[in-house]
């Protein structure tokens, strides 16, 4: 059994993002906006190509896969619509075997590692995972749809960052 006063358990109290993947973003983001009023929406391609630094694995190996992204804040959660647009991910697997729909909630952290060491210690691996927007922050899916029928994510984010999706701005990620 872990030990409780290293668990990284309060950690998951506060859901900061609900995460979609769909196979048609601005489809989504035009039904969201015309008919529920949601956005405006922030629109980036991952990796963003101004980023020489990104890195990118899935399954534990090194990989190269490519998505379109749109972010609106819903209150105190943001809300995140992914479109895979190529190479192995777990959005592509997930559109394949389920169709569209909610894939992941996602929780902030001052540092990724101990959660990692925990989850592994719970029989709980990383499916995905990868450099954040901004330089330094590093986010990770865990394999835990079998479990509770959704991924949780975690991102490691920066002291004086609320931890939400940065603004873009001419195509360019604004850190």
């Amino acid at each position: 059994m872990p030990d409780q006063a290293a668990s990284p358990k309060p950690t998951f109290g506060n859901c900061v993002q609900i995460g979609v993947v769909v196979s048609d973003l601005d489809r989504t983001i035009k039904a969201l906006s015309e008919v529920f009023g949601l956005g405006p929406f922030r629109i980036i391609t991952y990796p963003p190509p101004d980023r020489t630094d990104i890195e990118r694995v899935y399954k534990g190996r090194p990989a190269s896969f490519v998505f379109r992204e749109a972010f609106a804040d819903l209150g105190s959660v943001e809300l995140e619509i992914i479109q895979p647009l190529g190479g192995e991910s777990i959005w592509s697997d997930f559109l394949r075997e389920h169709g569209e729909g909610l894939h992941h909630i996602r929780f902030n952290v001052p540092d990724l590692q101990p959660v990692i060491g925990y989850l592994a210690e719970q029989g709980i691996d990383v499916a995905m995972m990868g450099s954040g927007l901004r330089p330094g922050t590093t986010w990770a899916h865990f394999d835990t749809a079998s479990m509770i029928g959704f991924t949780i994510e975690v991102i490691k984010t920066l002291p004086g960052t609320d931890g939400r999706t940065p603004q873009i701005v001419d195509g360019k990620v604004q850190v």
